[in-house]
């Protein structure tokens, strides 16, 4: 049985947050003033249970001042610091599922405060050419589980590689080829069509110096 909506009403001048209720609009809808000017048609809903707050104003007003705070509201540091909590936080960051979904998190002490975050930060030499990564991809961000890096170290780092042990060397899928002398993406289709670990890591790539033997072997089924 579907359930009729609840009638929601106010009393006309009424305050709610930076809202004040002008008359009755359409069915669900009421005609509200915003403390800077602007008239909306606001759902009652919405401002029963406070999701519409201001005409957007607010907000503004709160960047405003975070900005004015630490003067830094449009550096790439700032927004490093956003985008460590959206992933960890925000269901609907692309990212999310692989952070806040696995259950990472942001210590309180950098959740709260980013003056603090960019203390640390330039303690811990901070500079637009790097990025923040974990140490330990399974712990959370704070202070003692990260630091800044290159993105090939932060590549080398993420838990997406996965790591190889041949001859009492442990290595993982970004390293390996630089050390044998392929490319990762030979590495990484080696890997795929199941080589053994020997093979992937011992057989040369193909060039016109050794395609002549690599066609001999092939016809005797030593490259299937």
């Amino acid at each position: 049985m579907i359930k009729k909506r609840e009638m929601i009403t106010f009393i006309i001048n009424q305050k709610i947050n930076r809202w004040t209720v002008i008359e009755k609009n359409e069915p669900g809808y009421w005609s509200c003033k915003c403390e800077c000017g602007n008239v909306r048609k606001i759902r009652g809903d919405s401002l029963k249970h406070g999701k519409s707050k201001s005409c957007g104003c607010l907000q503004k007003e709160i960047v405003s001042i975070l900005s004015t705070i630490h003067g830094k509201h449009n550096t790439r540091i700032y927004k490093t610091w956003q985008n460590m909590k959206s992933r960890c936080n925000n269901p609907k960051t692309s990212k999310y599922h692989i952070y806040g979904g696995k259950g990472i998190k942001v210590c309180d002490e950098w959740l709260n405060s980013f003056q603090k975050f960019y203390e640390w930060g330039m303690a811990n030499g901070y500079t637009n050419k790097l990025t923040l990564d974990r140490i330990d991809g399974n712990e959370d961000y704070q202070p003692e589980n990260c630091r800044w890096a290159t993105y090939k170290e932060q590549n080398n780092n993420t838990t997406q590689n996965h790591s190889i042990t041949f001859n009492g060397e442990t290595h993982n899928l970004c390293q390996w080829p630089e050390i044998i002398g392929v490319s990762n993406k030979c590495l990484s289709e080696r890997i795929r069509r199941n080589w053994s670990i020997e093979r992937a890591l011992t057989t040369p790539t193909i060039d016109n110096h050794n395609f002549g033997d690599y066609m001999k072997e092939w016809k005797e089924g030593k490259h299937v």
